[in-house]
């Protein structure tokens, strides 16, 4: 997958899982998603995290479901001063995820 559309893509989708696993240094997690009227579901995993952050503004105890509203790459490994990714994940309850790592597979492709 192409890191511009990343974000096309996964927008609206919920997360469905997810884990990390701070032994390995990998964040995953599976969102589905509608694509043309048919269900579709990405596995998106984060490896090699150097940075892990979770906010909230959420009034709320928390639901269900946890709707992905948008996934910035706020910068790719060759305009971040860490050589990593930086990456914003955008929940619809206010709460963000924010952290870097090296590699960013989705489906296990390696966004280039």
């Amino acid at each position: 997958m192409d890191r511009t559309k990343l974000n096309d893509v996964l927008n609206g989708g919920y997360i469905e899982e997810y884990e990390f696993d701070m032994l390995r240094n990998r964040f995953n997690m599976r969102v589905d998603v509608l694509e043309n009227g048919a269900p579709s579901s990405y596995n998106v995993r984060f490896e090699k995290v150097s940075h892990f952050q979770f906010d909230t503004e959420s009034p709320s105890e928390g639901g269900d479901r946890l709707q992905l509203t948008e996934l910035w790459i706020d910068a790719p490994p060759e305009k971040s001063s860490s050589e990593e990714w930086e990456v914003t994940i955008s929940i619809f309850d206010m709460s963000h995820i924010r952290l870097r790592c090296s590699v960013i597979s989705v489906d296990g492709t390696v966004l280039r």
